[in-house]
């Protein structure tokens, strides 16, 4: 090894530590920040049919709200929910909806995940999600900026039906 190359090793070790105080600063282990809870109300599933990646659905989404600490609004009529059911039936889903919030700011979500809803004799079910937003700059552009989990679930009782409950966290 000539000098140069221990020189510029021992260069690269030293911006390696310096970066690591303020890798110090990060979390090892992700946490979970409660962003907002919606009830997402829907129209009947719509079956598209067999392909060759398996079984399309389309449910239309025609409304709802949302709420949580930071932002609360309503769920657009006009968005849906491409599902495929795989051959091991788990189901892929891909929804594609607006959300504007209470000032007005329309705020574009894709929330992608995977659910075992149709899968018989399933020990427990999974609803996941990974939900991702376009919002305009201003208050609500801190969604820009993280990711995000999401689960789903049956809406409360009092909700008219066909409907879902959508809980979304940031991870911290």
């Amino acid at each position: 090894m000539i000098r140069r190359d221990f020189l510029a090793g021992g260069a690269v070790l030293a911006a390696w530590a310096g970066a690591g105080n303020a890798r110090a600063a990060v979390a090892d282990e992700p946490g979970l920040e409660f962003v907002y809870e919606a009830i997402a109300t829907l129209e009947p599933t719509i079956e598209v049919g067999q392909t060759p990646l398996g079984t399309r659905r389309r449910v239309p989404i025609t409304g709802g709200h949302f709420a949580g600490p930071r932002i609360r609004g309503k769920i657009l009529a006009g968005g849906a929910d491409w599902q495929l059911q795989r051959s091991d039936n788990w189901t892929v889903i891909e929804a594609d909806y607006m959300m504007q919030a209470e000032d007005g700011a329309l705020i574009h979500v894709r929330n992608v995940g995977l659910t075992n809803s149709r899968v018989p004799d399933a020990k427990q079910r999974y609803m996941r999600t990974i939900p991702s937003f376009e919002a305009p700059e201003g208050p609500h552009d801190w969604l820009n900026r993280a990711v995000f989990v999401g689960t789903l679930g049956p809406p409360p009782e009092a909700v008219p039906r066909p409907a879902v409950r959508i809980r979304v966290y940031r991870v911290t």
